[in-house]
């Protein structure tokens, strides 16, 4: 009888676990240029593989005020930069890359310099609802521009 209940259980068991878990998404190559703190924006990149459909809902950073999902076809002579509230993100790789689709943070309230990580958390949304967050780091690369000097 003990043997039954432990057959039951391990059945049960096995029959609540999804079906397929869905592995989370991967960020590579994330880069940007310096920054003094105060621009009004900059652009950051990054490649995001996944291996099921999802939605890209939302992107933070602790050194702006907010960040923008700027989506563009840079092959389209009709497309134009816009800020989307939500991307959809296809089975394998979508690329924030230099003049098309990037990460726009906006108010940058901190120095983003080289030797310093910039943080970024992806916010996902899978086909069911389910939340995906992905924590990635920035690398900087270049020197950071110089400010205009004040007129006299």
């Amino acid at each position: 009888m003990t043997r039954v209940v432990a057959l039951v259980l391990a059945f049960a068991a096995l029959a609540a676990r999804p079906v397929s878990a869905i592995a989370a998404p991967q960020v590579a190559n994330a880069w940007m240029r310096p920054v003094a703190a105060g621009a009004a924006s900059a652009d950051a990149y990054a490649d995001l593989r996944t291996d099921a459909p999802l939605t890209l809902v939302a992107v933070r950073t602790p050194v702006a005020r907010a960040v923008e999902i700027v989506v563009h076809d840079p092959k389209d002579p009709a497309s134009f930069p816009r800020a989307v509230e939500r991307l959809a993100i296809p089975v394998g790789e979508t690329r924030f890359a230099l003049k098309g689709s990037v990460l726009r943070l906006v108010d940058v309230t901190g120095t983003v310099a080289p030797g310093k990580p910039v943080p970024l958390a992806f916010e996902f949304v899978d086909a069911n609802g389910g939340k995906l967050v992905v924590e990635s780091q920035v690398e900087v690369r270049g020197i950071v521009a110089a400010r205009p000097a004040p007129p006299h």
